[in-house]
């Protein structure tokens, strides 16, 4: 059976087609490998730079701990460096409350301090039961209406 030169054209098209699919797939089980490899190779060599770190550090601190004792003195491992006071309000807030940091509630009333009456005046929370002048100068500067009353008497 003669076969016709367009349908050889046609077959010929098909294999390479074929042929060319098929190197496709290697390629990419290539490619993939290779990654493969590369991730593995990049993990090692991190590993690796990890492991030439701790070493290195481990030597530093061996050489330090040798310096110092040959030098008779002694590493300040404990030393937290230096210490500070806590101020007046904070002071006056442990005496009060007790030393502990904020837990819930900063303040809580307990029956010694609600019973506490040193600070209470009968007369008001203000100096001689009277309102304070607002300045040096003595009274306060008198209302609108009572300054536009004061300027149309004159």
């Amino acid at each position: 059976m003669v076969k016709t030169d367009d349908h050889m054209a046609k077959v010929k098209d098909r294999l390479i087609f074929e042929s060319k699919k098929m190197e496709a797939v290697a390629q990419r089980k290539a490619n993939k490998e290779q990654k493969l490899r590369a991730k593995e190779s990049h993990a090692t060599k991190l590993a690796e730079k990890a492991r030439r770190k701790k070493d290195n550090l481990r030597a530093v601190d061996d050489y330090a701990r040798n310096v110092a004792s040959h030098r008779g003195g002694r590493l300040n491992d404990d030393d937290d460096g230096p210490s500070f006071e806590p101020n007046k309000k904070r002071m006056a807030a442990n005496k009060k409350w007790g030393f502990g940091g904020k837990k819930g509630r900063f303040k809580k009333t307990d029956p010694k301090t609600l019973n506490d009456m040193s600070g209470f005046n009968k007369r008001g929370n203000f100096a001689g039961g009277q309102k304070r002048s607002a300045g040096p100068a003595g009274s306060k500067r008198p209302g609108k209406r009572a300054r536009d009353a004061a300027r149309s008497r004159h």
